[in-house]
């Protein structure tokens, strides 16, 4: 009994929610109980293994690497969750307008969606940041120009559906407004999709966002962040293969934890749906 209850859908995704909560929370709070200043310069201890004195070891310039991914932890998983947010805004915006109103405003909408999209994103990406040159607020930009088409064309597609429902029309008929019916009405019972997908996109946009700094295309030296870290331990596999592993391992176990929660709140509405029906 204990044994199906750990692996019901409500309980994975109690245990995923709480693990994700407790990154958050780390990453805004971690970097106040450092113990070594994670931009400190220290020729004198390059290179070391870890220790401890230096859980991580240091990097090649003697900074030491476990107070580096704490600082950046708030760099790189906020900044994913800016993207997300951001583009989950606009993709729903434009895809309810375009699925609602259709017509010649449906047809314009989808014609800049494609164009977007006709291109490979990550490429698209990696140009619009190089526009923009380094920066953290230059890669969500990036990150979000394109971003935001995917949830434009799911948003649309549930408002399709929906928009010839028996509890739209009735809404028609009952006098509401178009506004009323487009924010009480349709959006609600179009967004359980979208926040799926929100949700599994997190952990994809960390990646993306590590890959862009590992370019160099992130915040400026000395400011760490996980992908500009990895990068840097790279160089130097063979002397202090640790400068690559913990930062490799961190971006991998973020981008985990975040995709198993989206995984997680998946099946929980899955499974409420299921119940529905069969009620």
């Amino acid at each position: 009994m204990k044994t199906n209850r750990l692996k019901s859908p409500k309980t994975q995704f109690i245990f995923w929610t709480a693990l994700v909560l407790v990154l958050l929370v780390f990453a805004a709070v971690g970097p106040l109980f450092l113990s070594h200043d994670p931009l400190k310069v220290n020729l004198a201890q390059v290179n070391l293994p870890p220790s401890g004195e230096y859980p991580l070891g240091t990097d090649y310039i003697g900074r030491c690497i476990m107070s580096r991914l704490i600082e950046g932890a708030a760099r790189s998983i906020y900044s994913a969750l800016i993207v997300v947010g951001v583009t989950f805004v606009i993709g729903t915006v434009i895809g309810t307008l375009s699925g609602f109103w259709g017509g010649r405003l449906d047809g314009l909408l989808m014609r800049v969606v494609d164009c977007f999209q006709a291109f490979p994103s990550l490429v698209f990406t990696i140009a619009i940041a190089g526009m923009l040159g380094p920066g953290t607020v230059n890669c969500v930009i990036a990150l979000s120009v394109i971003g935001w088409t995917g949830y434009a064309r799911l948003a649309r597609s549930q408002v399709l559906s929906l928009k010839e429902r028996t509890f739209v029309s009735a809404a028609r008929i009952s006098g509401s407004s178009t506004r009323k019916i487009l924010v009480r009405t349709i959006l609600p019972n179009c967004l359980s999709p979208l926040v799926v997908s929100a949700s599994m996109h997190i952990g994809g946009t960390i990646l993306s966002f590590a890959g862009l700094s590992f370019l160099g295309l992130g915040s400026a030296p000395p400011f760490p962040e996980w992908g500009t870290m990895l990068n840097d331990g790279r160089q130097r596999l063979q002397i202090a293969p640790w400068a690559a592993l913990f930062p490799g391992l961190a971006i991998l176990s973020v981008v985990m934890v975040m995709g198993m929660f989206g995984d997680s709140l998946n099946k929980v509405l899955i499974s409420s749906k299921n119940n529905e029906v069969q009620s």
